[in-house]
């Protein structure tokens, strides 16, 4: 029996309402029915009410808002080392009734992610896209090492570089975990689930391996080689990647190809930098025309749930108490 789509998202009281947003636009391009879990660790009224507006406005969306007070916060011991709340994933992850969409709150969806959710996984129970700074630089090093004695310094400084931030993780297939496609009873299957939803364990081991990417690089310690491919237009990095980068020599055609194609189609918008569309721009005009246009959309999205609430979604992105 088939099953509708199913989306996630896990949010802190920063992301309250980016996540609204992602959420308005994930719903405003689904062209069926659908379920979406929302976690969180306490929901704001003005969230609530919000929500209940989305609810009424897509009635064949199912959506389930889980608020658990007893997510980790300031208080756990660890709180001091690492930004705790990045972990609340894992919580997520642990909750999952079934394979779902995990999206990250500052993402715009800009076609019907149902097509995403059915990203054929094999063997798998994961697949995500290229982290695209350490895509690039794989191939990077890759046609380096192709030329030792020219290039040796570079990949000496590069190969540093991994060992310090990347040590035992391989980056070859080193993934973004913002937008994951997880089946997570196939995982409880597998025996591999326990152990990726272990907060302590994931601390432990980002302390001893000196990790900088939180939740992500447990996630790649975890499942290297063991993740199938989600198309990039579902997950579009777009502020990281710079159009010099993909056209140098090093990069196969094939992914150059991808990237193109990426930016011809995209599926889902992932603001994954500090620049952010609720954000004024520190300087706008060091960004592509695609970039500007990335952050307009998402404004135009934030601005028509406005007028839709009532409430000021853009002041309250930026200072979530405001409301």
């Amino acid at each position: 029996m088939a099953h509708n789509a199913h989306f996630s998202y896990v949010f802190n009281a920063g992301y309250t309402f980016p996540t609204l947003v992602s959420l308005s636009s994930l719903l405003r391009q689904s062209r069926g029915a659908c379920e979406v879990l929302l976690l969180t660790d306490r929901a704001l009224p003005a969230f609530h009410l919000a929500l209940d507006h989305l609810k009424q406005r897509h009635p064949d969306a199912r959506i389930t808002l889980v608020e658990n007070p007893d997510l980790p916060g300031t208080d756990h011991p660890w709180a001091h080392k690492a930004p705790i709340q990045n972990f609340w994933q894992l919580y997520l992850y642990d909750i999952l009734p079934r394979k779902s969409l995990v999206i990250d709150g500052d993402t715009l969806v800009v076609d019907d992610a149902a097509q995403a959710y059915d990203t054929p996984l094999g063997d798998h129970a994961i697949a995500a896209a290229p982290d695209y700074d350490y895509h690039w630089l794989y191939y990077k090093l890759q046609f380096y090492q192709r030329f030792p004695l020219i290039w040796k310094k570079k990949c000496e400084k590069i190969n540093a570089f991994l060992h310090a931030t990347k040590r035992d993780i391989p980056i070859s297939g080193y993934v973004n975990s913002g937008i994951t496609l997880i089946d997570m009873p196939k995982l409880h299957a597998q025996g591999k689930a326990e152990r990726l939803c272990d907060l302590e364990a994931c601390l432990k081991t980002k302390a001893e391996k000196n990790w900088p990417m939180n939740d992500q690089d447990w996630f790649n310690f975890l499942f290297a080689g063991q993740i199938a491919p989600l198309p990039i237009r579902w997950n579009l990095q777009h502020l990281l990647i710079a159009d010099r980068r993909i056209q140098r020599q090093y990069v196969p055609r094939r992914i150059r190809a991808e990237y193109r194609e990426a930016f011809a189609h995209p599926g889902i918008l992932h603001f994954a930098s500090h620049k952010k569309p609720w954000r004024e721009p520190e300087d706008a005009q060091a960004m592509t025309e695609f970039q500007r246009q990335a952050h307009m959309h998402w404004r135009k999205e934030a601005a028509q749930l406005s007028d839709e609430t009532g409430m000021d979604i853009l002041t309250l992105c930026n200072d979530p108490l405001a409301g």
